[in-house]
């Protein structure tokens, strides 16, 4: 026969596992973050990344964070996201760098894009740091 466990005890361990659990969920949470990508011009058509240059195109419904760039030794497009500055640290073997944007192409096509088009293209460029393959 087995003796019967006080009630506190079994609640503890049932408390302890779904908070185990938990931090396991969070800690092991999935990202997209260096994951395939298409890049697409104002258009709308798929874009081939010149060698050498950056892309980054954030309207990109295949990433999480919406940001989709292709930089200087990547064969392609890749989810990326926004970092918060030199050294900052960035999930899936990615670094944080600072990107090479062109204020003068920004400034012309805010005077060639209708607002809400603008908005839809670089609205969501709020800095010039994401992670990055290097």
């Amino acid at each position: 026969m087995h003796a019967a466990r006080p009630a506190r005890s079994v609640a503890r361990r049932t408390l302890a596992a779904a908070a185990f659990a938990a931090a396991c969920a969070t800690a092991c949470a999935r990202t997209d973050l260096g994951a395939p990508c298409h890049l697409q011009d104002a258009n709308g058509a798929e874009l081939q990344p010149q060698p050498g240059r950056e892309y980054l195109y954030l309207a990109s419904s295949e990433c999480e964070s919406f940001a989709c760039l292709a930089s200087p030794g990547s064969s392609g497009g890749y989810c990326s996201q926004p970092c918060s500055g030199a050294g900052a640290s960035c999930p899936a073997g990615l670094s944080c760098a600072q990107l090479n944007v062109n204020q003068d192409y920004l400034d012309t096509m805010k005077q060639r894009l209708p607002a809400e088009q603008y908005h839809q293209l670089f609205g969501q460029l709020g800095g010039t740091f994401y992670c990055v393959r290097r």
